[in-house]
């Protein structure tokens, strides 16, 4: 009369604080205040108060019960303080879902024969020859269920796979979830669930994208024009690839002639990478870099045809150079240029295209010429003393970078990565000299921002050395 109650307050005290620590004990005590307590309570006062035989069918069902909620807690209490909340490189962590599932069962199948034996006073060895006898029937009616079940103990014992790493078998390519006694799940690229059973994964033959080593070598296929000299190509390639995010620099990429096709020389390329899982991010910003490069060293990427064409490209004509000088004196930087100047800088201009996070201009290049920034954004930077990069300025559309370099014919101090898609505008030394003959004003302006920039890039390599 004062034990049970005290302890059910006990009990009611300890799963409120457990549960606004958010620790998982709070289920094992759950058990305990539910099940075994009130089980245990009644099996005593049937017993002791009221004075039932032990023998009689409702105490022993009562009995019953009592132990199989023991086991119940005891197995819950086992599983939290050895699995739950347990950090990733210890070996609780390293077990499969598996070996836990069949070491519970186990665990139960004891804990019958245990209640059997003691409380309904079975005969066990009798016990075990009925099943014996039984369990050729019930094999010959699982067999698929069984089949599963052991070839999941051999994948589990022969660990060809851990959930984590990605497999490819047949067309199929998904993440590993979870490991259990019927299947693998998986998860693929479109976000799917693909339920592989262990008779079917255990036949087949399978890649492991992350064994022996995390590193990915990713094959793609590239064509040129037979214009373009493939050495040239495979520098190209090579740039595009080491300035790829995710692409590692060591083992290095590979760029090699694999045919002559109908329409294009065709090039084999592999990127090697750390995490197979940004596969396609990677390829994505690696396709799209050397289109831009592309552009940028006048590679041709030709149309799959059998006859190829050639032709120069003609000057751009009088209407086009007036829409690009119009636009230019949209720019502030030209609003005082005279048109007749505009045309003659458009006509010996060269105009590229990068792609966003691509590199314009490298700190140290030597042979940098002026470019005026017609669309997007760009951000310069400089290496501190530490050899780490650091933020200066960002210049937008009408702004210039590459004078001083041009000026002083002294390599670059700063690098030029765009922010985003970003068109420029070239011009050589001789350019910028018929600017500031014929613009004084602009010759000035130039001067100021130039040196302006030089302070910012000296008081940013000065703050963060």
């Amino acid at each position: 009369m004062v034990g049970f109650p005290t302890i059910m307050l006990v009990l009611n005290e300890s799963i409120v604080y457990t549960r606004k620590q958010g620790k998982p004990l709070v289920q094992t005590l759950r058990i305990l205040r539910n099940l075994v307590l009130p089980i245990f309570v009644g099996f005593i006062v049937l017993t002791k108060v009221i004075g039932l035989d032990t023998e009689q069918t409702v105490i022993r069902l009562i009995q019953t019960s009592l132990w199989v909620s023991l086991i119940h807690a005891a197995l819950s209490f086992v599983n939290v303080l050895l699995f739950v909340d347990v950090g990733g490189h210890t070996w609780q962590a390293q077990v499969p879902k598996l070996l836990r599932d069949l070491t519970r069962f186990f665990l139960i199948l004891i804990g019958t024969a245990f209640v059997l034996s003691l409380v309904w006073k079975t005969d066990l060895g009798g016990l075990l020859t009925a099943l014996g006898v039984s369990s050729i029937v019930i094999g010959l009616a699982l067999q698929d269920t069984l089949g599963n079940l052991f070839s999941g103990i051999a994948l589990l014992f022969g660990k060809p796979f851990v959930i984590g790493d990605w497999l490819k078998f047949g067309d199929t390519v998904g993440k590993v979830v979870e490991i259990n006694w019927r299947a693998v799940h998986l998860i693929t690229r479109n976000k799917e669930m693909l339920i592989v059973p262990n008779s079917v994964l255990a036949k087949e033959v399978f890649y492991n994208y992350r064994r022996p080593q995390p590193l990915h070598g990713e094959p793609l296929e590239l064509g040129f024009s037979y214009d373009d000299p493939p050495n040239k190509v495979k520098q190209v390639i090579r740039q595009a690839a080491l300035e790829t995010p995710g692409v590692l620099s060591e083992p290095k990429p590979i760029i090699q002639t694999s045919a002559y096709g109908d329409s294009s020389i065709n090039y084999y390329v592999r990127l090697y990478l750390k995490d197979y899982e940004r596969v396609p991010d990677i390829r994505d910003a690696f396709m799209t870099r050397v289109w831009y490069a592309a552009k940028r060293h006048q590679l041709t990427i030709p149309f799959p045809i059998r006859t190829l064409i050639h032709e120069k490209a003609p000057k751009a004509d009088s209407n086009g150079i007036h829409r690009v000088v119009s636009e230019l004196r949209s720019l502030p930087c030209f609003v005082t240029t005279h048109a007749e100047i505009l045309e003659q800088l458009v006509t010996n201009a060269d105009f590229q295209s990068f792609g966003q996070d691509e590199r314009i201009i490298y700190q140290g290049q030597e042979d940098v010429k002026l470019h005026f920034l017609l669309f997007g954004q760009v951000q310069m930077r400089v290496l501190n003393s530490g050899n780490h990069e650091q933020e200066v300025l960002t210049l937008t559309q009408g702004d210039f970078f590459g004078a001083t370099a041009l000026l002083s014919r002294e390599p670059s101090a700063y690098s030029i990565i765009a922010l985003s898609d970003v068109e420029v505008m070239i011009l050589e030394i001789e350019a910028i000299q018929v600017i500031i003959d014929s613009t004084p004003q602009l010759a000035r302006e130039m001067d100021e921002i130039i040196e302006a920039r030089q302070k910012a890039i000296q008081f940013a390599q000065q703050t963060y050395a």
